[in-house]
C-alpha cells in the first residue's frame, strides 16, 4: 500500500506541474520533459519518508519472492557438493582432468 501511495503522490505532483506549465503557455514535448524533471525533483525533495517506506516495502516483496530461489539453490548446492559442505578443487574442471602442462 505504501508503494501505491508513493506512486499516487508522485503522479499527482507530475500532473500539477503539467497543469502549471500548461497555464504558463508551454504546449509542446519540452513541457512534458520539463514536467518530468521538475516533478521528479519536487517528489525527491518533498517525499523522503514516503520514498523510504515504499523502498522498504518493495525490498520485502523482493526478499519474499526470492525465498524459493534461495531454497532451491541451497538444495542444489547440497546435491552438488555433498551435505558436508566440501567444495570442488579450484581450477580443476571436467575438461582439465586429462590435460598436461606443456
Amino acid at each position: 500500500m505504501k508503494v501505491l501511495a508513493y506512486w499516487a503522490a508522485r503522479t499527482a505532483i507530475f500532473l500539477a506541474v503539467v497543469a502549471v506549465l500548461w497555464a504558463l503557455g508551454w504546449l509542446d514535448i519540452v513541457m512534458l520533459v520539463a514536467a518530468v524533471v521538475i516533478a521528479w525533483a519536487i517528489g525527491y525533495i518533498a517525499l523522503p519518508g514516503m520514498r523510504s517506506a515504499a523502498n522498504q516495502q518493495m525490498d520485502g516483496w523482493v526478499h519474499r519472492s526470492e525465498k524459493g530461489l534461495r531454497t532451491l539453490d541451497a538444495e542444489e548446492d547440497a546435491e552438488a557438493y555433498g551435505s558436508a559442505g566440501e567444495t570442488p578443487d579450484a581450477g580443476v574442471g571436467p575438461d582439465d582432468a586429462g590435460t598436461e602442462a606443456r
